[in-house]
């Protein structure tokens, strides 16, 4: 009798060392979840700072560009001095339509700006510039264009026949490159020289 007494006290004991195991293995269960849960919140935390220091750095690289850009053209502006020319024609011409006004006696060319064997001023730097044209006709009527990159119309002359001149200024804005030049723009166009034509220019700023 007392065996079996003996027998189910220990049965007794087994099954709540079970449950308590089991009850312990359950917490453990719990907690590894709440610490999964713990890390998935930082690491999404983390994913959002990090996507958030990119949007600045990007942000902080296109402003040192822009500041560099700024600083290049002041430095230019400062270690060359001023941009400036004055051309005129050396003797008459007859152009053809759409053909480049070559001013080929340069009279002031501070900073090499202007191309002589061209007809071309090309800007060194980014900046406000001013230009003044005066154009004198031989006799035929002629219409012209100042333009910028062959295509952009900055001011449009038209020297009457019985040589009555023409003549423009314009304030433009211009980027580092941009190329201005005087071309015809009809048939029989025709200039006379020496002083009567001439093309000027300078940064403003």
């Amino acid at each position: 009798m007392l065996v079996l007494r003996l027998f189910f006290l220990v049965l007794f004991l087994g099954k709540q060392c079970l449950c308590l195991n089991v009850t312990n293995h359950g917490n453990d269960i719990d907690k590894l979840k709440e610490i999964v849960q713990q890390l998935n919140a930082s690491l999404q935390h983390m994913q959002t700072e990090q996507i958030r220091k990119d949007v600045l750095f990007r942000s902080e690289i296109e402003q040192l560009r822009n500041e560099t850009t700024h600083l290049k053209a002041n430095l230019y502006s400062q270690s060359h001095g001023t941009i400036a020319f004055t051309a005129r024609l050396s003797r008459d011409v007859n152009l053809a339509q759409g053909q480049t006004v070559v001013f080929d006696k340069t009279q002031l060319n501070i900073g090499n700006a202007y191309h002589e064997t061209y007809g071309h001023f090309n800007a060194p730097i980014a900046g406000l510039y001013q230009f003044a044209l005066t154009l004198l006709n031989d006799g035929n009527e002629s219409y012209f264009s100042l333009v910028r990159n062959g295509n952009e119309l900055l001011a449009a002359l038209y020297s009457k026949a019985g040589f009555i001149p023409a003549s423009a200024v314009v304030v433009v804005q211009l980027e580092a490159s941009d190329v201005v030049f005087v071309k015809a723009t009809n048939v029989g166009a025709n200039l006379d020289e020496p002083f009567y034509c001439l093309f000027s220019g300078y940064l403003i700023q």
